[in-house]
């Protein structure tokens, strides 16, 4: 469906949802969703053909069956309708948002393209790195995102009882700052982690860069 989207409305797309470039969405898009940037690409690619826009997409070969049921199923929705679908699944809602986050970011785009990057995206990315990072080596991870805790994932030996306690932030620019909940500084002060970055990690191709 993201694919389609980006088929459908092309350049117009990448405005609603707050991207600078293809390669950025299918990077954020491709990460937030648990896949691979390159999927969001070739199903991007699937559906080029079927629309009147600059790309000829993979015109030299018969669409899938699948991707057709798709095509025919959400081809009539609206740019609006479309958009809110592809924001939820990054579980965001525009009318969620504070008013004046809301008039910074215009239509609510920057603004989604952001929550994604610094959140979303960038724990489907470290969680997808995660065992290429030496630093974690003999380390296991549990996603801790929605149990509350103040963060984000939880490494732990088989052999050690104690744990490390991981906040993955991201940003959508090369370089900038990063903020911390109060419930996530009194959780690092209770647990005794005072080293709040351990490891970088940048993500290919992540911007114009």
């Amino acid at each position: 469906m993201a694919g389609l989207f980006l088929a459908k409305y092309d350049s117009l797309a990448l405005k609603k949802l707050g991207f600078d470039s293809f390669v950025e969405a299918f990077n954020v898009i491709g990460y937030a969703l648990g896949g691979k940037p390159m999927a969001i690409k070739n199903y991007r690619d699937e559906f080029d053909p079927l629309f009147p826009n600059r790309r000829k997409g993979w015109h030299k070969r018969s669409r899938r069956d699948y991707c057709l049921d798709v095509m025919e199923e959400y081809r009539t929705l609206d740019l609006e309708t479309f958009t809110a679908l592809i924001k939820a699944f990054g579980r965001y809602d525009d009318n969620l948002a504070s008013e004046r986050k809301r008039t910074r970011a215009k239509d609510g785009g920057a603004l989604f393209a952001q929550r994604l990057v610094t959140g979303l995206a960038a724990e489907r990315y470290f969680e997808a790195v995660f065992p290429k990072l030496v630093e974690f080596s003999g380390f296991m991870h549990e996603n801790t995102t929605r149990l509350g805790c103040g963060y984000d994932f939880r490494l732990q030996t088989t052999a050690e009882p104690d744990f490390l306690a991981v906040e993955v932030k991201g940003i959508k620019e090369s370089r900038g700052g990063v903020s911390l909940t109060p419930k996530g500084v009194r959780r690092g002060i209770k647990t005794g982690e005072s080293v709040l970055s351990i490891c970088r990690e940048k993500l290919p191709r992540f911007t114009r860069s």
